[in-house]
């Protein structure tokens, strides 16, 4: 008889519930195949909220009398959970009596237990406990923070209890101990490590006394280290994340892991974090923006039984800077804040009052601190640097002064840019020259001198840009008239002139007399838009008079009568 699609069957196990005895051999019920939540029940709102393992055990079965060899059968998990947080995961013990017991162990047996840890369980811990108390010969290495220890008790019995414990703290400490030996009390020291636990105890451990052998009692419970080993195939589907064709090689995949057991934590970076950090002071707003970190000081007060209150003191050196005090304590496994607004009120998860003259502080806290826990205070105070701002030396603001590359610059369209503490800054001059905006200085078009004083330090390697518009220059060459009775010459342009960009030059002669001694010198002037002749300057050693050059007006063109000159009677 051929093996006919529905010969292969799922049947469920004797025990279908998610229990340690669950699991178990085969029974003749058979699955239905596409009926929902056969297998697994729908998710509660508990399980969503903190995470469940749940595990099934489901067998294969050939419904077929045909005495025909069987080549083969696969199972795979054809479709993945649309849900994120819901991983399947599929493993076989090719045990069919296997329990969800087993299942778990070996789960969990991919850090199995290894040898014993050289120290043991101080005195005996309670289920639901968080931490535990280990006890170890001086100067021993305490627990890695991060490792994983098995607690067993009872070992091969089966009464045994095991559980799988993660360090997530630790605080070591060297206690003495009294040991009667022969009617005689002899003190030895002990090396005692508290260790917080990321999960609190599901069994009741019982441990050992402390004593001069540092061994445990062979009745109590053993602490073993754990190793990491591969401890099964684990079966699951993932999607694809690129096409791909039944001839490739290769497959891109979304994840090649898959999630065994919930996990509530997640990973936080944080990069150069400093403990002042917290907290800044500004110093400085002007040219720019100074902000130092604090100076952290610490102290904490461990909680106690016997100090397990709601209202507690301190008093802080150095003195503390207002806004810079921070007070942190777990209540119930939460953390809370209590913070200075800067006005000496305390505010946040509790209250109370802090000063900042005498560095007294009173607080009330919001709930009942945990026993065993730590009330972290943390202030800053300005011991970490010297305000020498107003002791530096006195540097002039920078100044450029420099000429525009073209003539004929329009009066009004200059602008300068440059980058100061990555700012854009900008100066514009206007139509009489004046610089204003982030810098001051002046722009004397007829020369195109530019004379600018930023008010902002460009940053190193920055460049100042300029930019404005050019017009055409004309130049005129114009015969002076005659002047009038009171020596002006008027002179008719071709065109109108823009304001501020006229230039007029002329050259005057004074007639000498080489008889009196007196030579000639002829230097050609810087002239605009007039014809250069000769600029004759006689010889002498006074200056008899300086006529002022008006913006639109010139001195007339006249030949003025020879300076007397006489020989000297020294």
């Amino acid at each position: 008889m051929p093996l006919l699609s529905g010969d292969i069957r799922f049947a469920r196990s004797a025990n279908m519930a998610d229990v340690p005895e669950g699991g178990g051999p085969p029974s003749a019920q058979l699955l239905t195949s596409g009926r929902s939540n056969e297998i697994f029940p729908d998710i509660s709102e508990e399980t969503r909220t903190v995470g469940r393992v749940e595990i099934y055990q489901i067998f294969s079965v050939l419904r077929n009398a045909d005495s025909s060899p069987l080549l083969g059968a696969n199972v795979i998990v054809a479709e993945p959970p649309a849900d994120p947080n819901v991983s399947v995961v599929m493993l076989s013990l090719k045990d069919p009596f296997a329990t969800r017991a087993d299942i778990a162990r070996r789960i969990e047996s991919s850090m199995s237990p290894g040898s014993e840890w050289a120290g043991y369980l101080l005195e005996d811990h309670y289920e639901t406990m968080r931490s535990v108390t280990l006890l170890q010969r001086p100067g021993m290495q305490p627990p890695t923070l991060g490792r994983t220890f098995v607690l067993v008790y009872d070992e091969g019995l089966p009464t045994e209890r095991r559980q799988r414990v993660r360090i997530k703290a630790t605080e070591t400490q060297t206690r003495i101990y009294t040991e009667i030996v022969n009617n005689q009390l002899i003190d030895f020291e002990a090396q005692v490590t508290t260790c917080e636990l990321f999960d609190g105890l599901l069994f009741d451990f019982p441990g050992s006394p402390p004593t001069r052998s540092y061994a445990r009692q062979d009745d109590k419970t053993v602490l073993r280290e754990t190793v990491y080993s591969d401890s099964g195939m684990f079966y699951s589907a993932t999607r694809l994340t690129a096409p791909t064709q039944a001839s490739d090689v290769w497959l891109q995949c979304a994840s090649i892991y898959a999630q065994l057991v919930p996990n509530s934590r997640t990973e936080v970076a944080a990069v150069d974090q400093r403990p002042s950090a917290r907290r800044t002071l500004v110093l400085a707003e002007a040219p720019r923006r100074v902000e130092v970190g604090i100076t952290p000081h610490t102290q904490r007060i461990k909680i106690a039984e016997e100090n397990a209150d709601l209202t507690f003191v301190a008093q802080l050196r150095a003195l503390p800077e207002p806004g810079m005090v921070f007070i942190d304590y777990y209540a119930l496994g939460t953390r809370y804040t209590i913070y200075d607004d800067g006005t000496g009120r305390l505010v946040g998860s509790g209250g109370g009052a802090v000063s900042t003259l005498t560095g007294a502080m009173s607080f009330t806290l919001k709930a009942l601190p945990d026993i065993g826990s730590s009330i972290g205070i943390t202030h800053g105070s300005r011991v970490a640097y010297t305000d020498r701002s107003s002791q530096g030396a006195a540097v002039r603001a920078p100044e450029y002064c420099f000429l525009l590359a073209d003539e004929g610059v329009v009066p009004g369209s200059l602008t300068f840019t440059w980058l100061s503490g990555g700012i854009l800054r900008t100066a514009p001059a206007d139509a009489a020259g004046q610089i204003s905006g982030d810098g001051t200085g002046s722009v004397d078009h007829p020369s195109n001198t530019v004379l600018l004083r930023p008010s902002y330090m460009p940053d190193p390697g920055a460049e100042i840009q300029v930019a404005y518009t050019v017009d055409q220059v004309h130049t005129e060459v114009l015969t002076a008239p005659e002047p009038d009775a009171g020596g002006f010459v008027q002179l008719a342009l071709a065109q109108q002139p823009a304001a501020g960009t006229l230039a007029v030059s002329w050259a005057t002669v004074h007639p000498f007399s080489p008889a009196l001694g007196v030579s000639t010198t002829t230097t050609p002037p810087a002239v605009i838009g007039a014809d250069i002749t000769a600029n004759i300057v006689p010889a002498v050693d006074r200056v008899l008079s300086v006529l002022p050059v008006p913006q639109f007006w010139f001195p007339p063109l006249w030949i003025a009568p020879p300076p007397v000159i006489w020989p000297r009677s020294d």
